[in-house]
């Protein structure tokens, strides 16, 4: 019978006697049995039942010294049931179960006789109602099935038919190869499992289902300790048990429909696999009410555990002792959960089967597509509010084509890695057949299915997500259009791929000292591994995860040390290695957004050689600097973007301007020397060495040239031999005058392709300029600090309570003014009439589906837009300008190239803002 046509959800489940039994044996072995007490307790204790070979030799001996030494009457000690006497029969018959358990490598599951027969009928001829059948247990393994009856030896024992008992209780155990163990030596406790085998489940499935098997982990995963769940799953494939899990609290998220964000979780569960979910959900539901109250005569481990649920940042894993259930050895545990895996992508419900390995602590969900067809997955089904969200039979209806590249170009990222899923996977399994599934729920008009939407939601976390994609996902021509403009040149691909590594490892290879970054220090092995031709994918997988560990810091942890050092916790040199391996596409998927991101960060956190690479690139690689420095250019030009735009500028024309800077070759030199001109002033003595022979050589410009100095020269120049606007009026007469009079007055510059006549203005202006400058900033900065400040709070990221939070509504559009959204239209080229437009559209959800915009607020020339975010906390950056860049709701926004701030209220009532978003 196929794995896959067996309910095992609903097989061999712990039943309510197993309690008794555990308890039972917990309490006499401990000493905190109730006050009935057992008979004859003093001959037991001297039995010590301490789980070794011999002390079932030592119950036969006690077992005939108490039938020789007392009277006994059979009837009279059975039928009158005094409690004493119940419970040293019990305690014997427990015992020994449970030690044939542990011989037979399987813990049993208990019941008494009426459950029994109530299962089996047939049985009862066999076995009458009788004290010897009182308790049976059963022991399923994967190859037979058998019941012992331990009162049936005791009871001979105590009562025998005849002159001498005909029974053991020694050989009624004993089983398995029960002599690999010394007679004094301990019989190791035995576990129980629903009876799945995963590795013989993945056997049975055709390649389509490989991709579903992995998980993309969002990029804080990496910084984070959760990682090591993800470095665990390939050998939960290969080397598991199943048991049941129970939810303590979660990431509200994770019970949101319509939500794509996969978060953490806490749970506990029984690695014996004994604890029924019952008593694993009461148990959780009771863990969970410590985090409003401690009782003061909490252990000292249950009140670490109620301060890790209170943190919501933290995280935990180890065992748990919860005094309701102090017989169950149980474990607790933070686990990433990932949403595909999920029946309908969310927590409906609160108990899970979930996967373990008997080595270490890290667990994960049993993926939904191994349970779809129990009884339990229907249940799920039942109990949910999104049935259109169903995961299954969206994978099964994939186009085999798109399941096999459904994570194409983030490769290195995920596991179990592709070597290690062909090993798990039969090559001769029977093809995959849609048919065999009913057909997923269609999603919501307009919208594509949720299956997209949570890879599209995985993928954006990371910066190739804005360079990386398939333009054949978006259906509306302008998007597209838009969209394939702003991908990068293959040229300039190739170029990066030639590019000769060797003067970056040999700097890699030096040792390196900041007072800021103690962590940093070379990385032998990982060079050695980037000199290597080619890497398995495992290898790449492992060398990409050191390396983000190494290199990258969740935001917990950043939190948790904030205010208490400057010193960061980074490896530079982890990140220098991967902008090294993004960038040139070595042994992964080439994404110089990537690439420039980790070069980037390490430049911010005071690595001088980040600012070296920078310059040498720039230089090596010319066509790259318009990416490499348009964060630099974008903040030069900010402020001063709001000050030509009161004065009539076309946003367009600065643009243009700003790219015609950013392509001129002089200019490039200029912005190449500004990372290097850093270093030095840093103190590093290699760049101050550089900048010498860069300058007296003339590769890099010195002082004197004067107008590709700043990029608001250039600006102001442009647009004057250009569009015929005049605008140098606006410069600082005592700082930059006299400069920019003598790059204007340079009537034989040819950098300029241009027939256009100069349109000279007088200077009188000056002055007056300088006060719009001053007021305009004022302003700016008046409304910033009339901001309310985001309160510092746990990271979004993390687990985080079940109790209902409210988020406030959407203040109502402006309509001060009598104009309607339809005078305007689409044809809206004034930033007031943009907002206005986008006003009367909103509150609306994104593209995304998990970004409500709920209002936009125009003041002093700047943009703010208020945002809803369903998703993982702290938006970064190139997430942020990955939203407006390609959400339609934006277009007017950005044809009037506003000067955009997304007021962002998270998961968990953080409010951040984030200042300058755009679209290049």
């Amino acid at each position: 019978m196929s794995i896959f046509l067996k309910d095992f959800l609903a097989d061999y489940q712990s039943t309510q006697i197993n309690d008794e039994v555990l308890g039972t044996l917990h309490a006499f072995l401990n000493g905190t049995a109730d006050e009935t007490g057992w008979l004859f307790e003093r001959e037991i204790k001297a039995c010590k039942l301490d789980y070794t070979l011999a002390s079932l030799k030592r119950i036969d001996a006690m077992l005939d010294r108490i039938r020789e030494s007392q009277t006994l009457d059979r009837e009279t000690f059975l039928v009158n049931r005094k409690p004493e006497n119940s419970h040293f029969l019990v305690l014997l018959a427990f015992y020994c179960g449970e030690m044939r358990g542990r011989l037979a490598g399987v813990a049993p599951i208990w019941q008494a006789y009426e459950s029994y027969i109530a299962e089996n009928p047939e049985m009862q001829n066999i076995f009458p109602a009788i004290d010897e059948y009182r308790f049976v247990a059963t022991y399923h393994r994967a190859d037979n099935i058998n019941q012992h009856f331990p009162l049936v030896a005791i009871l001979e024992r105590l009562f025998p038919e005849f002159d001498e008992p005909e029974k053991s209780v020694y050989f009624s155990t004993i089983t398995g190869d029960y002599q690999a163990f010394a007679p004094d030596e301990v019989v190791p406790p035995a576990f129980q499992s629903l009876p799945f085998d995963l590795q013989a489940a993945c056997q049975d499935l055709s390649a389509h289902w490989q991709s579903y098997l992995q998980i993309l982990p969002p990029k804080w995963l990496f910084g984070d300790d959760l990682i090591s769940q993800i470095k665990a799953i390939p050998t939960l494939y290969q080397k598991s048990r199943v048991v049941w899990g129970a939810l303590v609290q979660a990431n509200k998220m994770l019970f949101e429909e319509d939500n794509a964000t996969s978060c953490p979780a806490e749970i506990i569960y029984d690695k014996a696999g004994r604890t029924p979910p019952r008593l694993l959900r009461e148990i959780a539901s009771d863990l969970f009410s410590l985090k409003n109250k401690t009782p003061s005569h909490l252990t000292s481990q249950l009140k670490q555990y109620a301060t890790h649920l209170k943190n919501e940042s933290t995280r935990f894993k180890g065992s748990l002792t919860f005094p309701a259930a102090e017989y169950v050895q149980l474990h607790a545990s933070t686990v990433f959960v990932w949403r595909p895996h999920l029946p309908d992508a969310m927590l409906t419900l609160p108990i899970f089967p979930i996967v373990i390995n008997d080595d270490n602590d890290d667990v994960m969900i049993l993926p939904a597509k191994f349970w779809a067809h129990t009884e339990y997955y229907q249940k799920w089904l039942e109990m949910s509010e999104r049935a259109s969200q169903e995961i299954v039979p969206m994978w099964a209806h994939l186009p085999s084509e798109k399941a096999s590249r459904f994570w194409q170009n983030y490769d290195e990222l995920l596991t179990p890695q592709s070597d290690v899923l062909a090993k798990l996977f039969n090559p001769n399994a029977l093809p995959h057949n849609p048919n065999d599934f009913r057909q997923p729920e269609p999603p919501e008009t307009g919208k594509p299915s949720f299956l997209i939407r949570l890879r599209n939601a995985a993928q954006k976390d990371y910066p190739r997500w804005m360079e990386i994609f398939d333009l054949n996902e978006f259906t509306d021509p302008e998007t597209r259009a838009s969209l394939a403009k702003d991908k990068l040149p293959p040229s300039l691909y190739q170029v990066l791929k030639q590019l000769d590594l060797n003067p970056f490892l040999q700097d890699l290879e030096e040792a390196f000292q900041a007072a800021n970054l103690p962590k940093t220090k070379p990385l032998p092995k990982v060079l050695a591994a980037l000199k290597q031709p080619q890497l398995s994918p495992t290898q790449t997988a492992s060398l990409v995860q050191f390396l983000l560990q190494q290199g990258d810091v969740s935001l917990s942890k950043l939190l948790e040390n904030e205010g208490k050092t400057t010193q960061h916790p980074n490896n530079t040199t982890a990140l220098l290695c991967l902008a090294i391996l993004y960038l040139t596409g070595k042994h992964v998927p080439q994404s110089i957004e990537e690439g420039l991101s980790w070069l980037d960060y390490a430049s911010k956190l005071g690595d001088s050689r980040a600012l070296r690479w920078q310059t040498k690139l720039a230089l090596d690689c010319p066509s790259l600097v318009p990416i490499l420095f348009k964060d630099f250019l974008r903040k030069e030009m900010v402020n001063f973007n709001l000050v030509l735009m009161n004065e009539g500028c076309s946003p367009l024309a600065i643009n243009e301007a700003v790219k015609a800077y950013a392509q001129n070759p002089k200019a490039q030199k200029w912005l190449a020397r500004r990372p290097l001109q850093t270093a030095y002033e840093q103190g590093d003595k290699i760049a101050e060495q550089l900048l010498k022979t860069y300058l007296d050589n003339g590769t890099l410009p010195s002082q004197d040239e004067d107008k590709f100095l700043s990029v608001q020269f250039w600006v102001i120049d442009y647009l004057l031999h250009h569009k015929n606007q005049d605008y140098t009026y606006l410069i600082d007469k005592n700082k930059q005058y006299e400069q920019l009079g003598d790059i204007i007055e340079d009537d034989d510059d040819d950098d300029y392709e241009t027939d256009e006549p100069p349109a000279w203005h007088k200077w009188a202006k000056w002055a007056a300029a300088i006060v719009v400058i001053f007021g305009i900033k004022t302003c700016v900065s008046d409304w910033r600090a009339s901001e309310p400040k985001p309160t510092p709070v746990a990271e979004p990221t993390v687990s985080g309570s079940l109790k209902t939070q409210t988020t406030p509504t959407a203040a109502p559009a402006t309509t001060a003014d009598s104009q309607t959204a339809e005078n305007i239209g689409n044809d809206a080229v004034s930033l007031s009439d943009a907002v206005f437009v986008l006003q009367q559209k909103l509150p609306k959800t994104a593209f995304t589906g998990q970004h409500e915009i709920e209002s936009v607020h125009f003041d002093n020339q700047l943009v703010t837009v208020k945002i809803k975010d369903k998703g993982r906390g702290m938006m970064s950056i190139q997430a942020a300008n990955g939203l407006y860049c390609r959400e339609p709701l934006f277009d007017g926004l950005r044809v009037a190239n506003a000067v955009v701030i997304f007021d962002v209220h998270a998961q968990g009532d953080l409010r951040y803002e984030i200042s300058d978003v755009h679209c290049q």
